[in-house]
């Protein structure tokens, strides 16, 4: 981790020990994972009780400025509640650019699940400081969220239901409906692999996908990636739902379900006859 954001997050924890609203605070994510390196960044969470909860949360701006040269960018999250909030910061010091975010979680509400979630792994090793023994006392407790799988069969629906739908956006030419729902497949297809390879308790979907998923089968998703024209983006569908297919057999027979065979071949011929832009366009411009 850089040097300056390191100073500046000791500065901050000095700042906060000496705010009575803040009861202490633990690392979270790859610091408390003993995973970070030189290009991570800070994600501690810090524990206020419901009565100061909005007030230290208004304040966080001026607490992350007064440890940096410029604050940028002070940038909330979408799930941010009255019971757990994240400010992702941009910070600038000196010449350099940093992030730093900045968790807190609301003391009277610890059963949220966004507070469980920022709890779930972390012991009394990743305290950063504690006040009164309340933090240590919580992180003793082992709150936690499930690690559900993605569902193997709504993943294999997804899937076929979404190749068919692409037919007409290829026979309109409508790139941002392709570039659409060509997303839509490659999560379909990231999912039906972590329903069966996701060993992790943490991390999102890419982070799984990099860790748990076999190389080989991670090789199929990049295949959804090409040149933005009609013709790349055939020839990567028609490869793409050849290897989904493939993955979909394979993960059903290792769960012992069913696969819908019938419905992947009905959709995967249908497709291939209605879709051939190089021939299409060839009737096209003999018109």
């Amino acid at each position: 981790m850089h040097e300056d954001l390191v100073n500046g997050f000791n500065k901050m924890i000095d700042i906060l020990i000496s705010d009575r609203r803040c009861k202490g605070g633990w690392h979270y994510g790859s610091v408390s994972r003993g995973l970070d390196d030189q290009y991570s960044d800070f994600d501690p969470v810090f524990l206020v009780a419901d009565r100061d909860f909005e007030n230290f949360a208004g304040d966080v701006d001026d607490i992350v400025g007064k440890i940096c040269d410029e604050l940028l960018i002070s940038w909330p999250e979408g799930y941010n509640s009255g019971y757990f909030k994240n400010f992702c910061n941009l910070i600038r010091i000196g010449e350099n650019l940093h992030q730093l975010d900045f968790f807190i979680l609301n003391s009277d509400h610890i059963d949220n699940w966004w507070c469980r979630q920022h709890l779930k792994g972390c012991t009394r090793a990743n305290l950063i400081f504690d006040k009164n023994g309340e933090v240590a006392a919580l992180l003793d407790k082992g709150l936690r969220t499930d690690n559900d799988r993605p569902d193997t069969m709504r993943c294999i629906d997804t899937y076929w239901f979404h190749i068919e739908m692409l037919i007409k956006y290829f026979k309109r030419k409508d790139i941002f409906k392709l570039i659409k729902n060509i997303d839509i497949l490659f999560h379909a297809h990231a999912d039906l692999l972590l329903s069966e390879y996701d060993t992790l308790d943490w991390g999102g979907w890419e982070t799984k996908v990099n860790k748990c998923v076999p190389i080989d089968k991670q090789t199929h998703l990049f295949g959804y990636f090409t040149n933005i024209d009609l013709q790349s983006y055939e020839a990567a569908i028609k490869h793409c739902m050849i290897d989904f297919n493939n993955d979909a057999k394979e993960v059903c027979t290792s769960k012992n379900m069913e696969y819908p065979v019938d419905i992947a071949d009905q959709v995967m011929k249908y497709f291939n006859k209605h879709v051939n832009i190089s021939q299409d366009l060839i009737e096209h411009a003999n018109r």
